[in-house]
């Protein structure tokens, strides 16, 4: 790597002298010469170099591109047009001359040769539930996540406790382990938490991705931010917010071994217009696993907070306006509550059949149908030869 930069740096130097030597015929003036050091960080440069742009030629220097590291080229009585190429070429930066700017980009990324997709691609269908719960409750049940296993969790439930938990521990679908936990489906535990009002199903979506290649959900909106381009236009920026997964599936073989080594993002967001800006507020999680056809995994950590306020008092007193006597707060007061939510993303991956096995699947229906209707053709001619002979027997 070292060799590269200094063969990259003679040749840079190398162009860097032929052009000065054209550009002297042109007589640039002292003042048009630039001097950085090599350790020079990079925006440093380009603001220095944006100044003697707008005064020598009136163009505007905007860098959009992500490196943020120094210079690394040392830079001596150069010309600020040669410099800011020379600077741009040795980070591997590219450099597009407008008619009013110099626009810095990163380097156009190579596209890589794309995987042939053939009738034997294999699919990956990913179903989810979104399921959000208080943490609270969810803490004193104990559930432990890791144990999700054909749709089961276990959980070291407090039975002898009221309301959730009893009705969890009762429940028919739970099974009593050795240990005095119990094992219970999620679809029956999701139903009792939703009956206590402790929780609820966000959604539960599901999409059938090639493997080796990205699907998402959102289950939420996007929001805009108005933008103003180099021309003063006014343009619309996109965002997306709500609850978003992306997931990308690829089919692992091994001779007559199949497994799906899944990358998942699961990101809840949402968005508050200020008066200058909007804020995002976003917590995300990302899992990479490596699951057998069928098995499911469990994305948590995901939390929200709502702060409710309440009046609690008299009836009717405690509502009363300020004004009158100032009863309302002799009668009540104000009751701060803070809930923290918990969301949990189950997901389960299955690899679905190849494209000859569904197509052999059709080809056996339409077989069927074309099968049920020469049949019904062979009866109506049988019927239609019976009625001739009676019509020739009764002449």
């Amino acid at each position: 790597m070292m060799n590269k930069k200094i063969f990259i740096l003679l040749v840079l130097l190398f162009f860097s002298g032929s052009l000065c030597a054209q550009l002297a015929e042109d007589e640039i003036s002292y003042q048009e010469l630039i001097s950085l050091n090599q350790d020079t960080p990079f925006s440093d440069a380009i603001n220095a170099l944006e100044i003697m742009s707008s005064q020598f030629e009136g163009k505007k220097i905007i860098n959009i591109s992500s490196f943020s590291g120094v210079i690394g080229i040392p830079i001596k009585e150069t010309y600020w047009k040669n410099a800011l190429y020379l600077i741009t070429k040795y980070n591997d930066l590219t450099i597009e001359d407008l008619p009013g700017s110099y626009i810095i980009k990163d380097p156009i990324a190579v596209e890589e040769e794309k995987p042939e997709i053939t009738p034997d691609t294999k699919q990956v269908k990913i179903s989810s539930i979104f399921f959000k719960a208080d943490k609270s409750v969810l803490n004193n049940i104990g559930i432990d996540w890791s144990t999700l296993f054909d749709g089961k969790v276990v959980a070291s439930v407090n039975f002898q406790g009221s309301g959730v938990s009893r009705d969890i521990f009762n429940a028919t679908a739970a099974t009593k382990l050795e240990s005095g936990d119990i094992s219970i489906d999620i679809n029956t535990l999701f139903s009792i938490l939703e009956s206590h009002q402790k929780g609820t199903i966000i959604a539960r979506p599901s999409l059938i991705v090639i493997s080796g290649k990205t699907g998402q959900i959102q289950v939420g909106q996007d929001f805009s931010v108005k933008k103003k381009d180099e021309a003063g236009n006014i343009t619309d920026e996109f965002f997306q917010t709500g609850v978003i997964m992306t997931v990308t599936p690829t089919v692992v073989e091994d001779g007559e071994k199949e497994a799906i080594h899944l990358i998942a993002s699961v990101q809840k967001s949402s968005a508050t217009p200020g008066e200058l800006s909007t804020i995002v507020n976003k917590s995300e999680s990302t899992t990479e696993v490596l699951l057998y056809d069928g098995e499911e995994t469990v994305i948590g950590g995901l939390y929200d907070t709502d702060e409710t306020v309440t009046r609690v008092g008299i009836p009717i007193l405690k509502d009363l306006p300020w004004w009158i006597f100032g009863i309302r707060y002799i009668a009540g007061s104000k009751r701060y509550e803070t809930n923290v939510r918990e969301m949990i993303v189950i997901i389960k991956a299955e690899i679905s059949k190849p494209v000859d096995e569904r197509r052999k699947t059709a080809q056996s229906t339409q077989q069927q149908i074309q099968e049920h209707r020469i049949q019904n053709q062979e009866t109506q001619e049988l019927f239609k030869t019976d009625e001739d002979y009676n019509d020739k027997k009764n002449k």
